[in-house]
């Protein structure tokens, strides 16, 4: 607040310096020393005026959003090329459709526009959503969302020049709705051009060469086909594969990824339906090429089939109505026959994924461990596809209906009652602890609860526990990627470890002298009384580079300005007394 009073003062002490300067210049026309002056100050905002007035500069328009998005889109073709602004182009519309109900709830500057944190939450939550992605760089990875700008993700990818795009606007205010879904459909058009990428790969590793990619045979496009899909869910790189390791890979897939068949079956379905409207070509590189977007943009959902079950499975562990499921029952169900459940305690703790709470019964976190890494499957450099936040489809509602970045305690309980999840029956009456927890969250911020921070999300853990992640102070856990779980297995135990782990828990009844088992029949979920806004309100949210920028460009004025002045006086020296105007004073 001081530093953005210090620019608003600053703003209007150069404001009187102009209109000073401004009656200086008119005094002085004549003078050739004026005109240098008019030059300098010309120099600075970009131009020579003609003719300069106080008005004219007063009035100054700054570019509108549409002008600004249709500049970023120039910008964009310099750098990146024409195909890929047109790319980005088409997609754009779609995405704006999509960002505009959390868009609208987020808090934002005052040029109605996202910080850079704001940014990277709203992208990770859209692309979560749409298709199951968690896009390198934008996940928070246990740290706070404004830790990292989104735009390095184009520094790693497609250059500095593209990373300085949109840092440029994050810098300058941050990136209005247009823009940001400009930076999510040039990203998802990258995602487009490694399609291709794996495509050609797929031919290469099969020893078809490049003739062959228009002129298949049906069966070499499927054989194509199911080789794209193995390097996508296995994470592959389709680089420098080997047409080795994937003969090798195929004799194996069955016991890495169970599920195999059922994808193949998924994946030949949706060809199915691609290429009914081009059936002259349906074995064509172009057609080809057209399922596999297709696939990419619907598989993330068709796989969440898989998370849905692994979550009625644990239900059937569950402690109580908790939303979790004890440590030696998650390991007791991995010894009784599931593949799953083999994470290691430190793994699970790593991830918050553990509850650890009441340490003589450490348990697992459903909605956690759903949405954690090792239940994420197709990889690619710019993503994985990972489970779809259950809570998401319970969030969108509030955020559509209220419209704004905090609602009051009262309005936010009507609504919530009345909001049934896949566990959840509604309408229902909340307890009155869980209302008080919501009126202590809004008495923390004035009244008023914001629908972005931490507190509320816990919130939404106890209202909807198997669905909406228990969130944890940022820095305390550490997250690995599913690559960095793929380049080591030291995180899952095997059978030996698990039954070690199970029979180093006491029996229930083991527990308690008097007969009565030590376990909780209704445990209380933990509440951490830390807030953290992920997107700072808006008094809050002008970004420091911004705000400094800002500090920058008035001070430059002002000394600008006041030479100006010092010209225009020494250039006065001397003239009639008419020629001296009164001092005008600027109160701030």
């Amino acid at each position: 607040q001081g530093q953005a009073g210090n620019s608003s003062a600053l703003a209007f002490c150069v404001v009187c310096h102009i209109k000073s300067a401004c009656k200086e210049m008119a005094m002085a026309a004549s003078s050739r020393f004026a005109f240098a002056g008019l030059f300098a100050t010309s120099v600075l905002f970009g131009g020579l005026p003609a003719p300069a007035s106080a008005s004219a500069f007063l009035s100054y328009q700054a570019p509108t959003a549409s002008q600004r998005g249709s500049d970023l889109l120039d910008e964009l073709e310099r750098v990146m090329g024409s195909d890929r602004r047109a790319s980005a182009e088409n997609r754009a519309a779609q995405f704006e459709d999509a960002m505009r109900p959390i868009f609208r709830s987020l808090p934002k500057t005052h040029g109605n526009r996202l910080t850079p944190g704001g940014v990277r939450y709203l992208l990770h939550r859209v692309f979560g959503e749409r298709h199951g992605w968690f896009v390198e760089g934008l996940t928070s990875r246990g740290e706070s969302w404004n830790s990292t700008s989104p735009a390095a993700f184009f520094a790693e990818h497609a250059g500095d020049e593209a990373e300085g795009v949109f840092e440029r606007r994050l810098g300058d205010g941050g990136l209005s709705l247009h823009e940001a879904a400009v930076f999510a459909a040039t990203l998802e058009s990258m995602v487009h051009e490694e399609t291709l990428e794996r495509l050609h790969a797929s031919f290469r590793v099969l020893d078809l060469d490049a003739a062959k990619e228009d002129a298949a045979s049906e069966r070499e496009t499927e054989r194509v086909i199911d080789t794209y899909m193995l390097m996508l869910v296995l994470g592959l790189n389709h680089s420098t594969v080997s047409p080795a390791l994937v003969r090798r890979t195929w004799t194996q897939i069955d016991q890495i990824y169970p599920n195999w068949p059922e994808t193949q079956r998924w994946v030949r379905q949706v060809r199915k339906e691609v290429v009914t409207a081009n059936p002259e070509s349906r074995t064509s590189f172009a057609t080809t090429t057209q399922v596999l977007e297709e696939v990419a943009d619907r598989y993330g959902r068709w796989q969440d089939s898989e998370c849905i079950a692994i979550k009625e499975d644990l239900m059937r562990h569950e402690h109580g109505s908790s939303g979790r499921v004890l440590l030696k029952d998650f390991y007791g169900a991995a010894l009784n026959g599931s593949f799953q459940y083999t994470e290691s305690k430190e793994y699970l703790r790593q991830h918050g994924i553990l509850d650890e709470s009441n340490p003589a019964q450490p348990s697992v976190v459903i909605s956690n461990y759903i949405n954690g890494p090792s239940n994420c499957l197709a990889s690619s450099k710019f993503y994985s596809v990972c489970c779809i936040s259950e809570c998401e489809a319970l969030m969108k509602p509030l955020e559509t209906h209220i419209g704004e970045p905090d609602a009051l305690p009262g309005t936010i309980v009507s609504l919530v009652e009345r909001l049934p999840s896949a566990t959840v029956e509604a309408p229902r009456t909340l307890p009155a602890s869980l209302v008080q927890r919501l009126e202590e969250i809004a008495a923390h911020h004035g009244g008023r609860v914001p629908l972005h921070g931490r507190l509320f999300a816990q919130w939404m853990h106890h209202a909807y526990p198997r669905e909406c992640t228990f969130p944890h102070v940022s820095g305390t856990t550490q997250p690995a990627s599913r690559k960095e779980l793929s380049a080591s297995h030291r995180h899952v135990l095997d059978t030996a470890d698990l039954m070690a782990e199970v029979d180093g828990f006491k029996a229930p009844a083991q527990a308690d002298a008097s007969g009565s088992s030590s376990v909780e029949e209704h445990p209380e979920l933990p509440w951490i009384a830390q807030e953290e806004l992920f997107v700072p309100l808006a008094t809050q949210a002008i970004p420091g580079r911004s705000r400094e920028g800002l500090l920058r460009r008035w001070a430059a004025i002002a000394a600008a300005v006041s030479m100006t002045i010092a010209t225009l006086r020494a250039a006065t020296i001397g003239r009639a007394p008419g020629g001296v105007f009164k001092t005008e004073k600027c109160m701030v």
